[in-house]
């Protein structure tokens, strides 16, 4: 049976990006990914990345005359719920690309670097050596079970997490189902103006309170106008339908096409590695908290994980999770902290009556262009002060009854909890045998913050028999 450094599990955009940077280290890799080429992230045709990002971490962004590339646009901003205000984003302009040409170029990289790739390759389990230890994977393909030995096997699996929950209990690395609960399904509306005198660019930006927008959609297109919610596509429609449509007006348009997809929408797990293992990417629940995209987001935590890999291999030592622990540490510090941070914060923020939410907006209370300019591109500046600002600004408001009580105990619920669990993460264990004590404190805190479903309309999750 043949031997790899790395087997990775799952061929979409972190998957293929780690077997190309692995292997351009000299590691010898395979990829083996449950779908045939042709289908391969088939849920979306257009998906966005940050020019910047891409640039950082060495996706390439492609020529203008590339036909995987379909556009090229500058930021986005943050809108109120009735689209009076607009918080600027970064100035990061954004790339177009359709997504399973740019993956099956991203896969085709990663083969010239030497990483090979199995397709029609379903994971079934771990290979164990004689110590217990992960030394492999067993898969089954059209030709029946297989298997390859491997010094560490990365899940890059996405939603399903199909290693990672293969793990037992006692792995540091959570071993928990992404349920509809933690997911963010996603409807994307490709629609074509009415008036040809519209200028579709206008009306591009994000609603935290729908978890809604409008971008880019290429060629044929106007634009895209998006929706997500927790538990089910239907519920995303309901709000779409019954809230945003109604409250944002666009210009006449005819929907053209309709996409559906998933994100997870969860907090990361609290550590990435074990003997022999590293979650990444979606099956690690790396997206970012403001609207659940994950494809640069999660090479943060990549970037880390190539340079400790790449160097443990060289110096021929061991990928036990001792060895690899500043994984853990180095990426709570480089963004695990910061994302972490803004869950329960927005979920507070999202809680907010629509015309509440328009008086914060207005005030700066939150909904600033300091916090959401540094979302665009990770770099969250939001410091303590900040947030004892906000508070202010909230006293002041419902001194004149534009918040009531109710919400801003929600708000400042989230604040509260919000800096907590940056405090938390800022005594991230440093080594692994400090981690059990940590990690019981970190699951009573996210016990009782909960989840983006919790804030969920109660009307139609009453309607559509989920609740």
């Amino acid at each position: 049976m043949e031997m790899y450094d790395v087997l990775i599990v799952g061929g979409s955009t972190t998957g293929c990006w780690f077997a190309e940077k692995m292997a351009e280290n000299g590691s010898k890799v395979l990829v083996i990914e449950k779908q045939l080429p042709d289908d391969v992230s088939r849920t979306y045709d257009i998906f966005h990345m940050g020019e910047a990002e891409m640039e950082r971490f060495g996706l390439d962004t492609l020529d203008e005359d590339n036909p995987v590339r379909e556009f090229r646009f500058e930021h986005s901003s943050m809108i109120s719920p009735y689209g009076t205000y607009y918080k600027r984003g970064a100035d990061s302009p954004v790339i177009g690309l359709h997504k399973h040409d740019y993956i099956m170029l991203m896969a085709e990289k990663a083969k010239a670097k030497g990483a090979e790739f199995i397709y029609g390759a379903d994971f079934k389990d771990f290979i164990y050596d004689a110590n217990g230890k992960i030394a492999g994977a067993k898969f089954m393909t059209a030709d029946g079970e297989q298997s390859a030995y491997a010094k560490i096997v990365a899940d890059c699996s996405g939603i399903p997490s199909v290693a990672r929950r293969k793990l037992p209990d006692s792995s540091p690395v959570c071993n928990f189902t992404i349920t509809p609960k933690d997911i963010l399904y996603v409807v994307l509306y490709y629609v074509k103006y009415l008036d040809e005198n519209v200028k579709p660019r206008e009306y591009d930006g994000f609603f935290m309170q729908y978890k809604a927008w409008s971008a880019p959609a290429g060629e044929g297109y106007d634009a895209i106008l998006g929706i997500g919610g927790s538990y089910s596509y239907e519920y995303a429609e309901e709000i779409f339908n019954e809230q945003y449509s109604k409250n944002v007006k666009y210009p006449d348009y005819e929907v053209k096409k309709v996409e559906k997809g998933m994100t997870p929408y969860h907090r990361s797990v609290y550590s990435f590695v074990d003997d022999g293992f590293i979650a990444m990417g979606d099956a690690a629940c790396l997206t970012k908290p403001t609207c659940g995209e994950g494809c640069t987001s999660s090479l943060v935590q990549g970037e880390i994980a190539v340079e400790v890999i790449s160097k443990l291999l060289k110096e021929k030592l061991p990928l036990t999770k001792e060895n690899m622990w500043s994984i853990n540490s180095r990426y709570m510090k480089a963004q695990g902290k910061d994302f972490d941070f803004m869950r329960p914060l927005l979920m507070g923020v999202v809680s907010l009556t629509y015309e509440e939410a328009e008086y914060m907006f207005a005030n700066d209370i939150v909904f600033s262009e300091k916090l959401f300019g540094g979302m665009e591109d990770n770099n969250l500046s939001l410091k303590g002060n900040d947030v004892a600002m906000w508070l202010g600004k909230i006293a002041a408001a419902v001194a004149k009854k534009k918040i009531s009580s109710d919400s801003i105990g929600k708000v400042i619920k989230g604040l509260r909890q919000a800096v907590e669990i940056g405090a938390l993460y800022d005594k991230y264990p440093e080594l692994p045998e400090d981690f059990p004590a940590w990690k019981e404190k970190a699951d009573k805190k996210w016990a009782e913050i909960g989840t983006l479903a919790d804030t969920c309309d109660p009307e139609i999750l009453k309607k559509l028999g989920i609740a």
